[in-house]
């Protein structure tokens, strides 16, 4: 009886020299004999797409879909076949592989879990209940106008990672995919209403207080009340901090073709178009300063 088990433990050792060991199995999917390549093929066509399904999420009684992808999570299908490649030579995954049993291994889960916050996060502030920031705007008259912020609902951190985390996690498992009910906290805007009100009094009006002048050689653009009602409002950014944001699109087609085929010498000394980007980066540099001189940006040419 020695002789046998030693001979069948041979021959399934033999018969388990394949890349992935046979009977092996991820999700369903069979990959058992398989070389590596072939392996990581073979679930990159399926297990990879079933890791790219959306989640599913509860955010108070609204309902929402997480990519996975642009949340950071991932099921690593090479890193599973690699982590399978590893043989074993415990007898009964040897004998295993004479007598035709299959093993059933979940996949490797990749989480980032700074992209997956960041992600929760976009969700919470773009719903129906989502926290709404204040900003300040401009009045066709150029006067700065308080626009207040409103609480609402945001994602609770310290619980809704993890439960997203171990949803996805179960999905590997081969669970069925369930709604997640994520952790909500009541939240207030970065900023309140009275810190905005003493922006909007103090930089919001020096702002439009008189034009701002871009020189580029003999070409210039002025920035005043028209263009900040159209182009310009302030906002918090994460931080706190209130900072410009520019409407882009709107900008450049106020400036127009003013500075086409215009080159300015950039501080590496290099050549460059100016751009858009440009033109708003110039007017922010002075737009809080009072004289007409100190409001006068002008290109290095």
């Amino acid at each position: 009886m020695l002789f046998l088990g030693a001979a069948a433990y041979g021959t399934g050792l033999m018969l388990n020299q394949t890349d992935v060991p046979r009977g092996t199995k991820v999700l369903g999917t069979d990959i058992g004999g398989n070389s590596r390549d072939q392996a990581i093929h073979t679930l990159n066509a399926t297990v990879g797409k079933i890791g790219q399904q959306p989640i599913q999420l509860k955010l108070g009684n609204q309902t929402l879909t997480l990519d996975p992808t642009a949340a950071g999570l991932s099921f690593d299908t090479t890193a599973t076949v690699d982590g399978l490649t590893k043989h074993s030579y415990n007898p009964s995954d040897v004998l295993q592989s004479l007598t035709g049993g299959s093993k059933n291994v979940p996949p490797v889960v990749h989480i980032d879990q700074a992209k997956l916050k960041a992600a929760l996060d976009g969700l919470s502030a773009g719903s129906a209940q989502g926290l709404k920031e204040g900003y300040i705007q401009f009045s066709d008259t150029g006067d700065p106008v308080v626009v207040p912020g409103q609480p609402g609902q945001a994602v609770d951190d310290s619980t809704a990672v993890t439960q997203v985390a171990q949803s996805y996690q179960d999905r590997a498992d081969g669970k069925t995919d369930a709604p997640v009910n994520l952790s909500v906290t009541a939240a207030q805007p970065k900023v309140a209403t009275q810190t905005l009100q003493q922006t909007a009094d103090g930089l919001g009006k020096t702002i439009t207080s008189s034009n701002v002048t871009i020189f580029a050689g003999a070409k210039q653009f002025r920035f005043g009340k028209t263009v900040a009602a159209k182009a310009l409002t302030l906002v918090p950014d994460a931080s706190g901090n209130i900072v410009p944001k520019w409407d882009l699109d709107q900008l450049g087609t106020l400036i127009g073709n003013t500075f086409d085929k215009t080159q300015y010498r950039k501080s590496d000394g290099t050549l460059a178009p100016i751009t858009t980007q440009d033109v708003a980066d110039a007017i922010v540099s002075v737009y809080d300063k009072n004289t007409a001189a100190e409001r006068t940006y002008r290109f290095h040419m």
